[in-house]
């Protein structure tokens, strides 16, 4: 079968997440069966295509001037050309910033499946007082089959999509995080976009602050932040320049070091789509604490990780506090809980239920 893939991201960006890598895991185990075309933006120093483990990756648009955000807008305006030109059985589209649903099944006779691992429109929609959650909310109508990482995602997308076609799956974890051996862990750790209004790291540091100095471990924050400034000021009026850390983005052996010898992993995030970073936690032995949101408390267990009232800062300083004087043992036996639950997202039974849900789409296509 020819698949034609359209990812608004590539692993090779310094600055993607965790859906290119979704993806390559994903294809590289479904190559070998099928014709696989994935189509990115371009990015500083990328070339325009690239072959990875049988995977044939173009890349579309170009930078502007110093227009940040060209990348992305010309690849956006370049994907209904291209769909057209590149052969395909199956389109697969990642729902794509900052209006999630396009208007790319219209330039296909194929069938069309909506990868859903990006559903911020509304939220952007506040932000910039722009109307994304319109546009989100009326291409819908242009989809039939849906792939969402948790089940509240569907809940959500059905309530707009009633007779659509879904399957839930989840994202999977790096193998090597499933050997590293449980420790205790000596601090506390972020891990992703160092981002106020929807990750929460604001909520975070204003918890940490509210902790006991005598029990307060150093807080680890690893990743891309758009706005230095704002969280160096926010740091220093809260009086922390000394228990945090700021690694900014760090490769995957020094996430597997960093995971592996944290205590606690906290998401404090406003708003998620599945949640890479708890699932990662999971799997290397390490507990979280999360918001009790959906899908964040699908994703983590309940009885290894501690599930906070939504946006409460002191109940997540109250949790913040506990993990941190938890005894070693216990620590320890959380962490293997929430490995035990993370079998789910290994990259091998996730790409099979990819898969499978290909076909059975492929197939009703053709009676």
């Amino acid at each position: 079968m020819r698949i034609l893939h359209l990812d608004p991201d590539d692993v090779d960006n310094p600055l993607s997440g965790g859906g290119p890598r979704r993806n390559l895991e994903i294809y590289r185990r479904l190559s070998s069966r099928h014709e696989i075309t994935v189509l990115t933006p371009t990015f500083p120093g990328s070339t325009p295509e690239i072959e990875r483990d049988g995977i044939r990756y173009v890349r579309l648009g170009r930078k502007i001037g110093d227009h940040g955000s060209s990348h992305h807008i010309t690849f956006f305006f370049a994907l209904p050309a291209a769909v057209r030109r590149f052969q395909h059985d199956l389109l697969i589209e990642d729902f794509m910033p900052p209006t999630s649903a396009t208007l790319n099944p219209l330039f296909t006779k194929a069938p069309v499946i909506a990868s859903v691992q990006w559903f911020y429109a509304r939220a952007l929609a506040k932000q910039y007082r722009i109307p994304f959650g319109f546009f989100e909310t009326h291409g819908l109508k242009l989809y039939k089959n849906f792939i969402v990482l948790t089940e509240s995602m569907q809940e959500h997308i059905q309530k707009q999509r009633q007779n659509g076609k879904f399957a839930v799956i989840p994202n999977g974890v790096d193998d090597q995080l499933f050997e590293l051996p449980a420790t205790p862990g000596e601090y506390i750790f972020y891990l992703g976009l160092i981002d106020f209004e929807l990750k929460g790291v604001d909520l975070l540091l204003e918890a940490y602050a509210r902790q006991s100095p005598a029990s307060r471990l150093p807080l680890v924050l690893a990743g891309h932040c758009h706005d230095r400034k704002r969280l160096d000021e926010r740091i220093a009026e809260l009086k922390l320049e000394t228990c945090v850390r700021l690694l900014g983005k760090i490769d995957a052996q020094k996430r597997l070091t960093l995971m592996q010898n944290a205590r606690f992993v906290c998401v404090p995030s406003r708003w998620e789509t599945f949640c890479m970073v708890a699932a990662e936690a999971c799997a290397a032995a390490t507990p979280v604490i999360v918001f009790d949101i959906p899908p964040l408390n699908e994703v983590v267990p309940t009885q290894g990780c501690r599930l906070v009232p939504p946006f409460d800062v002191d109940e997540l300083a109250a949790a913040l506090e506990d993990l941190s004087t938890t005894p070693d043992a216990t620590i320890i036996k959380m962490g293997e809980i929430c490995r035990n639950f993370a079998q789910r997202y290994r990259w091998d039974i996730v790409a099979e239920a990819q898969e499978k849900f290909f076909l059975e789409v492929a197939q009703e296509a053709t009676g």
